[in-house]
C-alpha cells in the first residue's frame, strides 16, 4: 500500500507541475484589460469567423468520408482490410503542413495540376481540403472502433420485427455509434479549428485564429494577447471533454460479440471499394506529389531531374535535425510510456482520491491545443534549467500526447485480473515485482502502441513545439515551416519524406514484433 501511495503522490505532483502549473502561469501573466481591444478587433473577428467557417465545413466532410470508409471495412465483402486501413491511416505519419504543402504543390500557382485545370487552390477551399486530408484519419479509427462494440445480435432481433435497412440503421447501428460519430466530430473540429500548419501553409491572406496566434507570439511578441487568443482555442476542446464524459455510451461491452453477417450485393461492394480506392488514391498522389517535387528542379521552369534539393538540404546540417527530431521522439516515447504505464495503473487499479484526480488530470491534457500547451511553457517554465533544451521539447511532447497512451493503458489494465495485487500481499511479493512479471507482459501490445503513438506524433508535431526551440534544438519538422516560407518546396517535401519514412520504419517494425508474437501464441494453442 506505501509503494501504491508514493506512486500515486509522484505522478500527482508530477502532472501538477507539467500541466496545472504552466497554464496558470500563463493565466496569471494575461493583461485582462486587453481582452476588449481583441474582441473588438476586426483581424480577430475575422480570424475567428474564418476558423469556426473552416472547422464547421471540414468536420463534416471529413466525418463523412470518415465513416463510409469505416462501413466499407466493416459492413461489405472488400479484401485486404488490415492493408486497407493502414493505408487509409498513412496521412497521419506526415505533419499537417505538409498536406497543405501537398495541395500546393498540385494546385498552387505554378502546381502541377493548376497549370492544366487553372484552378488555385490558395484560401479558404485549400485550408478546407488539407483539413480534411490530415484529420478522416482520426474519424475513421474512431468509428471504425466504434463498429466493433455494436451488439451484432440486434440485427437480427430487427429482422424478425420487419423493420425496415432505414430503421434498423436508426435504431441498432446509430444508437451504437453515436457516441464515437459525436466523439469523432468534437475530435476532428478541435483539430482544425487548432491547426496552424494547414492555414499557414496554403491560407495566404485568409487568417485563422491559431494562424492570428502564431502571428501574435513570434511576429509581434505579444503573449498576453496570444494567452487570450488561446482561451478561445481551449472552447471546443473543452466541449468535447465535457460530452466524452458524460454523453451515454451503449458500447459498454456487456453483450457477447457475434460476428457481423455480411450479406451479398456486389454492386454495394463494387461501389464502396471504388471509394476507399480513391481516397486511398488521392492520398498517394498528394504524397507523389513530394517524390516530384523532391527530384526535378524547378516543376515550373525546369522541369527536369536534379539531386539539387537534396544537395540543399544534405549541405544544411540535416544530419543533426533528424537526431534533434529521433532525440526527441524517442525519448518521449520512452519516458512517456514509462509514465503513462504506471499513471494507467494507479488509476485503473488502485482505489482513492488521489487516482481519480490523477485521472482527471490527464484527460485535461486532451482539452489543451497543442499551441496553448507551447505557449503556456513558453512563460510557465521561462527562466528555469529546463528552458531552450531538448528537456521542455520532450516534456511537451509527453504531456501534448499522454491522454490517448493513457486510455489505451488505462483499458487494458482493467482486462487483467484484479486480485493480483491481493495475492502479492499474501505472498509478500513486492508491487513492482507483479507489474514486472505479471502485467507488464499481459499487455505487452498495448506498450507497444502506446510507445509507436509518441513516437509518431513527437515526429510530426509543429504546434507544441513552435514556441520552444532554438538553433540547437530545432526539430526536423519546422524546416517545413522554414523551407515552404521561402518557398523552397523540393526542399520542404525531402522533409516531409523523411519525416513519413521514419514514421513507417517504426509502425513496420511494431507491425512485424506483434506478427511474430501472435504466430507464437497461435503456435502454442495449437
Amino acid at each position: 500500500m506505501k509503494n501504491r501511495s508514493k506512486l500515486s503522490l509522484f505522478i500527482l505532483v508530477f502532472l501538477s507541475i507539467s500541466v496545472l502549473f504552466p497554464l496558470i502561469e500563463m493565466l496569471i501573466r494575461v493583461d485582462w484589460s486587453d481582452f476588449s481591444s481583441l474582441i473588438k478587433s476586426i483581424s480577430f473577428q475575422e480570424a475567428l469567423t474564418n476558423s469556426i467557417y473552416i472547422g464547421f465545413v471540414a468536420t463534416i466532410i471529413s466525418v463523412l468520408i470518415a465513416y463510409f470508409l469505416a462501413y466499407t471495412l466493416n459492413r461489405t465483402n472488400i479484401k485486404h482490410r488490415a492493408i486497407l486501413k493502414m493505408l487509409i491511416t498513412i496521412p497521419m505519419l506526415i505533419p499537417s503542413i505538409s498536406h497543405g504543402l501537398g495541395l500546393i504543390n498540385l494546385f498552387g500557382t505554378n502546381g502541377i495540376i493548376s497549370k492544366i485545370i487553372g484552378f488555385n487552390i490558395i484560401g479558404p477551399s485549400g485550408i478546407i481540403i488539407g483539413s480534411i486530408l490530415y484529420s478522416f484519419p482520426v474519424a475513421f479509427l474512431m468509428i471504425d472502433d466504434g463498429f466493433k462494440y455494436i451488439d451484432n445480435s440486434l440485427y437480427a432481433s430487427a429482422k424478425i420485427l420487419g423493420l425496415n435497412k432505414w430503421q434498423t440503421f436508426k435504431k441498432v447501428t446509430f444508437c451504437y455509434l453515436k457516441k464515437p460519430i459525436f466523439s469523432a466530430i468534437f475530435a476532428v473540429f478541435t483539430m482544425i479549428f487548432t491547426d496552424y500548419g494547414v492555414p499557414l501553409a496554403v491560407g495566404g491572406k485568409f487568417v485563422t485564429l491559431p494562424v492570428f496566434l502564431y502571428k501574435e507570439v513570434i511576429g509581434l511578441l505579444n503573449y498576453s494577447t496570444g494567452t487570450i487568443v488561446g482561451l478561445f482555442l481551449l472552447i471546443p476542446a473543452f466541449i468535447s471533454f465535457i460530452f466524452d464524459n458524460f454523453s451515454k455510451d451503449y458500447s459498454n461491452g456487456d453483450f457477447e460479440g457475434n460476428e457481423y453477417n455480411i450479406t451479398e450485393n456486389k454492386i454495394r461492394d463494387i461501389i464502396f471499394k471504388i471509394y476507399t480506392y480513391l481516397i486511398i488514391i488521392i492520398v498517394f498522389v498528394i504524397i507523389g506529389s513530394f517524390v516530384y517535387y523532391a527530384i526535378i528542379d524547378n516543376p515550373s521552369l525546369n522541369p527536369v531531374l536534379s539531386l539539387k534539393h537534396f544537395e540543399y538540404v544534405s549541405s544544411n546540417d540535416i544530419v543533426k535535425f533528424i537526431f534533434n527530431s529521433l532525440f526527441i521522439a524517442i525519448s518521449a516515447s520512452i519516458l512517456g510510456t514509462i509514465i503513462t504505464y504506471f499513471t494507467a495503473y494507479v488509476t485503473a487499479r488502485v482505489k482513492g482520491i488521489l487516482p481519480k484526480i490523477i485521472h482527471i488530470l490527464t484527460i485535461l491534457s486532451l482539452t489543451i491545443p497543442g499551441m496553448v500547451l507551447g505557449l503556456s511553457y513558453t512563460i510557465g517554465f521561462s527562466g528555469t534549467f529546463i528552458y531552450n533544451t531538448f528537456m521542455i521539447l520532450i516534456l511537451v511532447n509527453i504531456i501534448h500526447f499522454i491522454a490517448s497512451p493513457y486510455l489505451m493503458a488505462y483499458n487494458a489494465m482493467q482486462k487483467v485480473n484484479p486480485n493480483y495485487e491481493i495475492i502479492a500481499k499474501t505472498c509478500n511479493i513486492s508491487l513492482f515485482k507483479i507489474i514486472k512479471d505479471v502485467i507488464i507482459p499481459s499487455t505487452k501490445t498495448t506498450i507497444r502502441e502506446m510507445f509507436a503513438y509518441f513516437f509518431v506524433n513527437s515526429m510530426v508535431t509543429i504546434s507544441a513545439v513552435a514556441f520552444l526551440f532554438n538553433t540547437k534544438t530545432m526539430p526536423l519538422s519546422l524546416l517545413i515551416n522554414n523551407y515552404e516560407g521561402n518557398m523552397m518546396l523540393g526542399e520542404a517535401a525531402i522533409i516531409s519524406l523523411i519525416i513519413l519514412l521514419f514514421n513507417i520504419l517504426l509502425k513496420g517494425i511494431i507491425y512485424l514484433i506483434n506478427r511474430k508474437e501472435d504466430k507464437k501464441k497461435y503456435e502454442a494453442i495449437i
